[in-house]
């Protein structure tokens, strides 16, 4: 099979008017939802970026400052915003929604926001398939290129997911031989959401495993972390843990 080739693999969007800005930005995961009838939708988790005044002739950095990242499929994208504090009336910030909040996540068709989204997709030439232990710590310590693919199923809805991304961290004991992946940021679905937009039933975690049938991941969700008298504080970190049973292969390129 073909293997994204994550480090020449990019979403790029187009803005409106004669003097519209593109972004070029890469990818860090991909995810594959096949329904029950075999039909595939397939969203791009961009890497994440910092507020700006893009193309400014004065300060460049948004102040306060917040995690930009994204999702983007064939039609569909949702664009997360994360703040210093999840709570979208923390700050009085004029111009982000029309109440004075934070818009904190958006999410639409591309039609209604861009002129054009392209997503940009390269594979490698030549990969293998690590199928034990022993190869995948031989593997890590040749320094290859190494990606990874989770195969998840829901029971309820018949639904399968086919997570991708690129193997960041890899911990290896050579003498026993021993893995253990820990890496992302990739997306993962919420099987049972009822949401209009597929890409609304996506989230973003780090997913860490040292076996081939499970494993476990970590999602990014708000988290009350104090309360004060005008209500709970929360942030939005990894904070949601989740095991599960599935499929797990690793890729090399050779």
């Amino acid at each position: 099979m073909k293997i994204i080739d994550f480090s020449k693999s990019y979403m790029s969007w187009f803005g409106t008017g004669e003097m519209s800005s593109v972004s070029r930005i890469l990818l860090d995961g991909v995810c594959t939802l096949i329904n029950s009838h075999g039909e595939k939708d397939i969203f791009y988790l961009i890497a994440p970026c910092r507020s700006e005044h893009t193309h400014s002739d004065g300060q460049l950095i948004v102040m306060p400052n917040y995690d930009f990242r994204g999702i983007f499929g064939a039609k569909e994208y949702k664009i997360f915003r994360n703040h210093w504090m999840s709570n979208p009336d923390y700050l009085d910030d004029p111009g982000l929604d029309t109440t004075g909040g934070r818009i904190l996540e958006e999410s639409g068709l591309h039609s209604t926001k861009w002129d054009d989204v392209k997503l940009d997709i390269n594979y490698f030439d030549n990969t293998k398939e690590l199928t034990n232990k022993q190869s995948i710590v031989d593997s890590t310590l040749n320094n290859s290129i190494l990606v990874g693919q989770t195969e998840l199923f829901n029971d309820k809805t018949q639904q399968k997911a086919i997570l991708e991304y690129p193997i960041k961290t890899m911990n290896v004991i050579p003498s026993v031989p021993r893995f253990q992946v820990d890496t992302g940021p990739i997306l993962v679905p919420n099987f049972e959401s009822n949401k209009k937009l597929k890409v609304d039933s996506l989230d973003i975690a780090y997913i860490v495993y040292s076996l081939f049938d499970q494993g476990e991941y970590i999602s990014r969700k708000p988290v009350k972390i104090a309360n004060t008298d005008d209500g709970p504080l929360s942030v939005t970190d990894y904070s949601e843990l989740v095991e599960y049973v599935g499929i797990n292969r690793l890729y090399a390129v050779i």
